[in-house]
């Protein structure tokens, strides 16, 4: 349930920044583990992925295009545990709308 809930929350996090004006930004804050487990996250273009315990979850992005901090494109995104996380509406270098996501 808390890794549910934690997906929801990051990509619900993902979509208001993407809906939002050119610059916005948000943070998240990972937790250490989930109900003491450890897990894993993978952001997409399209989902936010969880591996817990040899299960999946996923929670549903609008599709984005991700980059890193320095505007570089890149398929998905490691989340680890117990680090924040900034996401932000920018332009890359061929002004296209993108999505960084990058530890803070």
């Amino acid at each position: 349930m808390g890794g549910r809930i934690l997906i929801d929350n990051i990509a619900n996090t993902i979509n208001q920044v993407n809906s939002n004006n050119l610059g916005h930004m948000k943070e998240i804050n990972i937790p250490d583990n989930i109900s003491g487990k450890d897990f894993r996250i993978t952001i997409n273009y399209d989902e936010v992925v969880l591996e817990l315990e040899n299960k999946k979850a996923d929670s549903a992005l609008i599709p984005i295009r991700i980059v890193n901090v320095n505007l570089d494109p890149i398929e998905e995104v490691k989340i680890y545990p117990g680090n924040s996380y900034k996401i932000k509406k920018s332009l890359d270098n061929n002004n296209l709308t993108v999505i960084q996501i990058y530890n803070d």
